[in-house]
């Protein structure tokens, strides 16, 4: 009688210096820099790089480098706000004080630039699970090849709000999830003015908003309250609107809250992971910029390290949790005013004094930087919200 032979096949094990999980702005940002100097790869669930797009796609000029130049649709020097009660705020700079960017040709021209330098790039593979070890971490990934296991020094979660590596970070979940949608409308329009609305009745806690890219219109909103955000989109496209020609409909999701544990052991949040988003507007991209550039400079620089990711996440936490800690006083401030009161705020932020403040030194990447100089111009403001005056003038 024949013994039965038992056959093993052993799965090759391959270790890289860093993975990166997602390829967004965040995560191929890190890579452009990282791969320079270290063996990365990126891991991209999605078939094509920027794909989907969840974003209004209005950034600062400071957020638009040399290899993300040509994703620029847009200009903008113009900003109108229009309060519940049909107030306005009406603001003219001289100078560019936000672009709009091709969402997907942003994403893509960084990802190019990663692979330029070195990085790989995985598209249609997705990171199922994650197992931290004593000198590494194992992911499991699936994709166009099967099922693989790879091992990492370092993992870098910049997979979006929902990021499945979050939790082995924290369990804290962020304060606010804001959902949002977005039609995308074909337009011949050359005008440099975003228009934004604000109210109970239009968007529950956050704004709506219209932003012109170049042959196109986006018009969008989030809110964090019960009516679904397509819903509200629907009412708004109606009464403001009217009949217009649809292209593309988007949607996303918006993590806010105060800046939280960034590092766990070799795992490190980047972007919407890491909730790196600004409180008062929702934007992502430059918090995730210099997320990005702090995290590469950590870890070129300490090696791909645990105490590296450390020192990552007290330079970014030194670097803005006074500017984010304002900014969620002002949005905690602005989702609890009723529409009266939003309306008197607006009458009030649209004296000529303040008018020239906004329009001199405003800027859509540090809205509490001038928040302090306005409340000395107009301190009537105040009555909306006391504690603002303590945090603001003390700090």
């Amino acid at each position: 009688m024949m013994r039965s032979r038992k056959i093993s096949i052993r799965l090759e094990i391959f270790m890289i210096d860093i993975a990166i999980v997602g390829g967004g702005p965040s995560g191929n940002r890190a890579a452009m820099h990282l791969s320079r100097e270290m063996d990365v790869t990126v891991f991209e669930e999605h078939a094509s790089v920027g794909a989907p797009v969840q974003c209004a796609g209005l950034i600062s000029p400071r957020a638009v480098c040399e290899r993300t130049r040509d994703s620029v649709r847009n200009e903008i020097r113009r900003f109108v706000l229009h309060s519940p009660g049909g107030r306005e705020l009406s603001l003219h700079s001289r100078d560019v004080r936000g672009v709009v960017i091709d969402r997907e040709a942003y994403d893509r021209a960084l990802s190019e630039a990663a692979e330029k330098n070195g990085a790989s790039v995985r598209l249609s593979c997705r990171v199922s699970d994650v197992k931290p070890a004593d000198d590494c971490v194992k992911l499991l990934l699936k994709g166009e090849k099967g099922r693989e296991e790879i091992s990492a020094r370092i993992v870098v979660a910049a997979d979006g709000p929902q990021s499945a590596v979050r939790p082995l970070v924290t369990e804290k979940p962020f304060d606010i999830t804001y959902r949002g949608a977005q039609y995308v409308v074909k337009s011949d329009s050359q005008e440099d003015q975003v228009e934004m609305w604000i109210g109970r009745k239009i968007a529950p806690g956050f704004f709506a908003w219209k932003i012109p890219a170049g042959e196109e219109v986006r018009i969008g909103l989030c809110t964090c309250g019960k009516t679904p955000p397509m819903k509200l989109l629907d009412k708004l496209m109606r009464s403001k609107f009217g009949e217009v020609k649809i292209i593309r409909k988007q949607a996303g999701l918006i993590p806010i809250g105060p800046i939280g544990r960034l590092s766990e052991g070799r795992i490190a949040l980047l972007g919407d992971a890491g909730g790196q988003t600004k409180p008062v507007t929702g934007g992502g991209i430059f918090l995730g910029k210099r997320a990005a550039e702090i995290l590469a400079d950590c870890l070129l620089s300490f090696g791909n390290t645990m105490s590296a990711l450390r020192k990552y996440e007290l330079s970014y936490t030194d670097q803005f949790e006074r500017e984010i800690s304002r900014a969620m006083l002002i949005r905690r401030i602005l989702n609890d005013l009723p529409d009266k009161k939003i309306d008197r705020a607006v009458e009030l932020l649209s004296s000529p004094d303040i008018v020239e403040i906004l329009e001199d030194s405003g800027d859509i990447d540090y809205p509490g930087s001038i928040s302090a100089a306005i409340l000395r111009k107009a301190p009537r403001l105040i009555q909306f919200a006391p504690s603002l005056l303590k945090h603001l003038l003390v700090h």
